[in-house]
């Protein structure tokens, strides 16, 4: 690997989450919530005692998984008391090290096999077996525990009251926070398409997630018609699809106890509105460049549409008043841009502008009118939804919880994926736990609790920790051991921590490297304040965090191991037949004779694409790890990683096909025979029926290219006679155009994943 590539691999474990946004605030009030113990402990004259009452805070603020209120506040109350009582058996069981690691041992299998026994358990997590861990490893310093322990519950019993304080009545602003983000990057993605300016980086570097360009046809044959032209996909990036179908999720919730009909329909027409825009974004990049005589203007407009998106966007989250955009001249630059579409028309018959170029430009004014006018009628009702955003909203009535015990008799087995994690923490960390305390180590709780943190079911994902959790203990830990080197007095110490809590909350939601920088700190500072240690406590307890993530790694190898690349077969063709389906279904409406329905695909259009989304995300999420873990087929996993690119691109160019339906496209000669094989030959890339499909899909395009190559050439006679105006030709052009070249590079994608058959095969672990 080049150094450039490592060191985007290592960026890439920094990464901000997608949608982490509105969590950041909620992460500042943990951060808070906390740290104020401190500074209760610096006014009564005793750091020590806040250290202890922020402790029992800290690890129960990992167990707020969100939600309602009520029913959170009460799973806080619960945790604070389970925490503490842990670290009360830690205190007490320490000399008795093979009870401390029995009641070890039970606590991480509970917490891995999570809501296969109990949803309680999935939200305490391994926060008891932490303060199990820290009470064990405290007690060496002469600590009163008893009292140490009645300070763990008093911080844990005060974060639970002070979130409940802090934290506001649901409103609907917590909604529109969630509807505002695709306005947000569909607005980054228009500025992105004006000439000259960077398009934004895909997901993470993956390759699964970065779109490609599709070009030509699927096997050109007889040579008709224009050549297709590039259709450029990149500028859309796909956490604009996760930040619908989160806004979806939130406004889905109004239908229920939460809201009213009123709040969920202007709520649904707003994320109709996006998704539209988003649709339309996609089309437009795929008309390519502008030509060079609207390139000005082209660009000043996509500019203006873009900050005024994102300025819909803050006014939804109130950065914004309401009445600033919204009302008022239409988008600037936007007569501009008509304009010089006008004069290229005008001077085309001189010969000044070629006639593709005419209709290219024709084409994204058609889009650009579109996109603006969907633009106003958002932020219409961007408007009226600001003004209500300080509805309250009603918390959901609390769900009965009970014991499943068919679920968990089938969750026990080795086929069971949550089982086999479940024993292999298990025993990792009971293994790691005896050594560190049969070979005496220092700080040998830090090596426990790293494996804790990092051993996830999937192996790359573990892997993908461990760095994070390595590269964050070294510079985090360096700078503990800096400032326990420097500062000796608690109450500076208070203050300090007050700052690094703050912070690392703040940015745990965006990503858990930066929290692992911040919270390494925070513990080691923790303790110092409560039992003041040297410098060289951090170097140890960086040492033994190797050592756990070492075991962990070596563990998650080595025991039940839940590989994916024996998956990733089976789910690229899963993908690969739920895309058909979405092509299939939306070439069906594509030629349905009906009304035209911009902003209503249909039901059923917007099932499939849902559908196709989901299975790529999850091939996309299995290729991911299926190359970071060891053993595969580098040639297979390429292979399936080319083919879930462009099933990418068959989505985005799918969606934009969708946006040219008229109710003349039905019209488009051949369209029911391509219809009739495009689906197939995609979801039938393996057997022997495919290269009929192709042939037949050729043969379709064929077609399509002769009718719109007569309809140029009749076109060009009526501009030679001087018949400007909107003629029966120009009129089939610009309708039937845009889609014959979309059918054309879908055609091209098709052939692209139909040339790469793959053998389905199955995980000997489902």
């Amino acid at each position: 690997m080049t150094g450039r590539g490592r060191g985007r691999r290592t960026a890439g474990l920094f990464a901000p989450a997608a949608g982490s946004r509105p969590a950041v605030v909620a992460g500042l009030g943990n951060g808070v919530a906390i740290s104020v113990l401190l500074l209760a402990g610096i006014a009564a004259g005793n750091a020590a005692a806040g250290a202890w009452a922020a402790l029992g805070a800290y690890v129960t603020a990992f167990t707020n998984k969100g939600g309602p209120r009520g029913p959170r506040t009460r799973h806080l109350l619960v945790a604070a008391v389970v925490n503490a009582a842990m670290f009360w058996v830690g205190a007490g069981t320490i000399s008795l090290v093979p009870l401390t690691g029995v009641v070890l041992a039970v606590l991480v299998f509970l917490a891995s096999m999570g809501s296969a026994v109990h949803p309680v358990l999935e939200r305490l997590g391994t926060m008891p077996a932490t303060a199990l861990l820290v009470a064990a490893g405290s007690t060496t310093a002469g600590v009163d525990m008893e009292y140490a322990t009645l300070l763990v519950l008093t911080g844990g019993l005060w974060y639970a009251a002070a979130t409940a304080v802090l934290t506001p009545p649901a409103r609907l602003r917590d909604v529109l926070a969630h509807v505002a983000q695709p306005y947000r990057l569909i607005g980054r993605h228009l500025t992105a398409l004006a000439p000259g300016s960077t398009t934004p980086p895909d997901a993470a570097g993956d390759p699964a997630h970065t779109p490609r360009t599709a070009q030509g046809a699927a096997r050109p044959r007889s040579g008709a018609g224009p050549a297709p032209p590039n259709i450029t996909v990149g500028t859309v990036h796909p956490d604009t699809t996760a930040a619908l179908r989160r806004a979806e999720g939130a406004t889905r919730e109004l239908r229920g106890p939460r809201g009213d009909e009123h709040l969920a329909d202007l709520t649904d027409s707003l994320v109709r509105h996006a998704a539209t825009l988003a649709d339309l974004t996609t089309a437009l990049a795929a008309t390519g460049p502008p030509p060079p005589a609207v390139r000005v203007p082209y660009a000043t407009l996509t500019d203006a549409v873009g900050r005024q998106l994102s300025q819909l966007a803050d006014v939804l989250t109130r950065r914004r008043q309401a009445t600033d955009s919204v009302e008022g001249a239409p988008v600037p630059g936007l007569g501009r841009f008509e304009a010089a579409c006008d004069r290229m028309r005008a001077e085309m018959p001189a010969g000044a502008h070629t006639y593709p170029e005419m209709a290219r430009a024709g084409r994204q004014r058609r889009l650009l009118d579109r996109i603006t006018a969907t633009l106003a009628e958002a932020r219409s009702e961007a408007r009226t939804l600001a003004l209500l955003a300080a509805t309250p909203l009603s918390a959901p009535p609390a769900r009965p919880v009970r014991l499943d015990r068919a679920r968990l008799r089938e969750a026990m087995t080795l086929r069971s994926g949550t089982f086999r994690h479940a024993l292999r923490t298990t025993v990792v960390s009971t293994a790691v736990f005896a050594l560190v305390h049969w070979t005496a180590l220092p700080h040998g709780e830090w090596a426990v609790l790293a494996v804790l943190r990092v051993m996830r079911p999937q192996y790359a994902v573990t892997r993908e920790r461990v760095a994070q959790r390595v590269i964050g203990n070294v510079v985090g830990g360096t700078c503990a051991a800096v400032l326990i080197a420097a500062v000796h007095e608690p109450a500076a110490l208070s203050l300090i921590l007050f700052v690094v809590i703050t912070v690392g909350f703040t940015l745990r939601p965006v990503n858990y490297a930066f929290w692992v920088v911040f919270g390494t700190p925070l513990v080691l500072l923790i303790g110092d304040v409560s039992h003041p240690g040297s410098w060289l406590d951090a170097a140890s307890r960086i040492a033994m965090t190797l050592v756990g993530t070492a075991a962990a790694l070596v563990g998650s190898r080595l025991l039940w191991p839940s590989w994916e690349h024996p998956r990733l077969d089976t789910e690229t063709a899963h993908a690969r037949h739920a895309c058909a389906a979405y092509l299939d279904t939306t070439l069906r409406s594509l030629g349905q004779a009906g009304p035209r329905r911009d902003t209503d695909p249909g039901p059923d259009v917007r099932h499939a694409r849902t559908t196709a989304e989901k299975a790529l995300a999850q091939a996309a999420a299995t290729s991911r790890h299926a190359h970071r873990e060891p053993g595969h087929d580098r040639a297979a996993l390429d292979r399936a990683a080319t083919t879930v690119d462009a099933l990418t691109t068959l989505n985005l160019l799918v969606a934009a096909l969708a946006t040219h339906r008229t109710p003349h496209t039905p019209r488009i000669p051949a369209l029911a025979a391509y219809t009739d094989h495009a689906g197939p030959a995609l979801a039938d890339a393996s057997s022997e029926e495919s290269p009929r499909h192709a042939d037949a899909l050729a043969d379709a395009l064929d077609v399509m290219s002769l009718h719109l190559e007569e309809l140029h050439v009749r076109r060009h006679e009526e501009l030679a006679a001087g018949r400007t105006g909107d003629t029966p030709a120009r009129a089939a052009i610009r309708e039937y155009g845009p889609v014959i070249e979309l059918l054309q590079a879908i055609a091209a994608v098709v052939d692209d994943a139909r040339a790469r058959p793959q053998r389905a095969t199955t995980a000997p672990w489902p």
